[in-house]
């Protein structure tokens, strides 16, 4: 007769199997892929303390309004028929310019934040942007008039080859040839933001082309593209990770703001085009079942930081019952706010019997805002030898910001001094005569100094990765919020414009259903951000919108130009003026 155990043994390898598998799946998503630094959570902590709630609320409404109105108002220009010739569209020329200079502008600008010892001015800035669009559409007049030909096919690429070209001229022209040296000071930085923008430029290119394929897919197989597109969006997070692997502090953001930003707005595309309530469904029900998955997954490594809490808690007072000692965590882990507790390590490691902290950064990739009471307590810090990253002399000095000269940095309050006064705190009148050997005491002493030690070390380290972790899910339900609502927006006031022609479908494509199910599929991501935000601050007593918001503001550099590129590009590269692959003729004239 087969034993119990025997029977059990398939069991126990599905569940091996299926835990092996869990734990590669999440070793690869990108909440996994980073931490905060001690200098971010330092900034991130000033703007709890001084960002109220209607800012914040404010800031998640407002991030992106000048996008949307801009494609909007791009929208309002009328155009003549494309078949009228080159000349009777001068409107489309002007258009063309104006998109042009806003995405020229839209890319220099990230090298406020990524660049900054190129010093790129506002003045810089636009010289790069006007000579840009200059060549840009001055190009595609002079091609139009030889060729004779209009639109010219698949311009927007066509042109991206062009700006290939005389881009790094003009930007050898406006900051100089010595800034572009191998010694120059920003080189190292100006690598990592050409990285970083070769990997943008590549998504960018990709998606419209992943759209042209799901459109040559027939209607009754395109429910396999909704299986297939989290493997496509997990693929293309790798490739923008591995790009942008130095700039570790800001990976959420440039992830959520581009593969999560493709990936919410082709959901939203197709589920207007495809004319099936059941598709429409299938991506609605991936979608929700990617955010569950993400929502175990930042559970599971809040409770990871929950029982450490509770552990070093416990640890403190079954001490405390043999040696008093002044000062703990709490009495409920519960009750203290995260950030506090792990600012109160990271301030001050050796109170908490820390020897080392090689794996945590103490900088940021870049400089935050600090005053200079931060900046000398971070620089003290860093002489220590207790943390890693301690090197600032390859960073741009501090930016300077309107609220950094009131922070203030103060030793912890809870953090736990040792009294020279051993007793005991039991009320019991035996065990309060009993007495201690100073060996004894001693040997107790060292023994829960190394327990500590090593659960006040985890509890920094899982934390900072936990923030990182909650910092980058926030972004995603927030982009996953805001994507169905400028698509729709966007739709709803095309449809009232005469430009609506133009467009595949024409007028009347959009109907009502279209817009209900992407207004039902935008509610549904506001909902699960309102949840994450309950979760976890009920859990450990911060907000995630407040991440949201300190990544929108003090990341503007970043954030707003990236919603620009991807809201006027994106939205608009299907207007009939910037030419079709389908249209033959066009192609023969240019061949020949």
């Amino acid at each position: 007769m087969e034993s119990p155990a025997s029977k059990s043994q398939p069991f126990q390898w599905f569940e091996q199997t299926f835990a092996r598998l869990e734990e590669s799946w999440n070793a690869i998503q990108v909440g996994r892929q980073g931490s905060y630094s001690v200098e971010r959570l330092e900034s991130f902590d000033h703007y709890c303390k001084t960002t109220s709630r209607v800012r914040v609320i404010s800031v998640c409404v407002l991030t992106p309004v000048p996008p949307l109105v801009t494609i909007v108002l791009l929208e309002c220009m009328p155009l003549r028929p494309p078949s009228d010739g080159w000349a009777a569209n001068w409107v489309f020329w002007i258009r063309l310019a104006m998109v042009a200079f806003i995405m020229a502008f839209s890319g220099t600008s990230q090298m406020v934040t990524l660049v900054p010892d190129m010093n790129p001015t506002f003045i810089r800035r636009q010289l790069v942007a006007w000579f840009s669009t200059t060549l840009y559409v001055g190009g595609f007049l002079v091609a139009a008039y030889l060729l004779s030909v209009f639109p010219i096919p698949l311009l927007l690429y066509i042109g991206g080859f062009f700006v290939g070209i005389y881009h790094p001229v003009v930007m050898v022209l406006v900051f100089g040839k010595q800034t572009f040296s191998p010694k120059a000071p920003c080189h190292h930085n100006l690598q990592q933001y050409m990285s970083y923008f070769r990997a943008f430029v590549a998504i960018s290119n990709v998606y419209p082309l992943y759209k042209v394929m799901y459109g040559f897919v027939p209607v009754a197989y395109r429910a396999v593209v909704v299986f297939v597109m989290p493997i496509w969006r997990l693929g293309v997070k790798r490739f923008v990770v591995g790009a942008v692997r130095p700039l570790e502090d800001y990976i959420p953001g440039i992830v959520a703001m581009t593969v999560d930003f493709y990936s919410t707005l082709f959901a939203s595309v197709c589920m207007t085009t495809s004319s099936s309530a059941y598709l429409s469904v299938l991506f609605i029900g991936a979608d929700i079942g990617q955010s569950l998955l993400e929502f175990r997954e930042v559970r599971a490594n809040a409770n990871v930081v929950f029982e450490l809490l509770r552990d070093r808690h416990k640890s403190s007072e079954r001490f405390q019952k043999g040696v008093s000692r002044r000062g703990s965590f709490t009495n409920n882990p519960k009750a203290s706010n995260l950030i506090a507790l792990v600012l109160a390590v990271t301030r001050d490691p050796t109170s908490f019997h820390i020897a080392t902290l090689k794996n945590v950064r103490l900088r940021a990739c870049f400089p935050h805002p600090l005053s200079k009471e931060q900046e000398a307590a971070l620089r003290v810090l860093g002489e220590t030898n207790i943390y890693d990253n301690v090197d600032t002399s390859s960073r741009s000095p501090t930016p300077k910001r309107p609220w950094a000269h009131r922070i203030r940095v103060k030793r912890a309050t809870i953090a736990p001094t040792t009294s020279n006064i051993i007793t005991t705190t039991s009320t019991n009148t035996e065990e309060a005569n009993t007495t201690f050997s100073p060996v004894e005491v001693f040997s107790a002493t060292l023994k829960h100094n190394a327990v500590s030690g090593k659960r006040s070390k985890a509890l920094v380290q899982q934390s900072l990765a936990l923030l990182f972790h909650c910092e980058y899910l926030v972004l995603v339900e927030y982009v996953e919020c805001i994507v169905p609502l400028i698509y729709l927006i966007f739709k709803l006031a095309l449809e009232n414009l005469p430009n609506v022609v133009f467009y595949p479908g024409g007028a009347g494509n959009f109907g009502p259903e279209a817009a209900l199910s992407i207004f039902v599929f935008a509610l549904l991501e506001i909902g699960s951000l309102i949840l994450l935000n309950i979760f976890i601050e009920r859990k450990f007593d911060y907000s995630p919108l407040y991440q949201l918001t300190f990544v929108l503001e003090t990341q503007i550099y970043l954030v707003q130009p990236m919603l620009f590129l991807n809201t006027v590009f994106l939205l608009q590269y299907e207007l009939e003026h910037y030419g079709k692959v389908s249209t033959n003729r066009q192609w023969s004239v240019l061949i020949h």
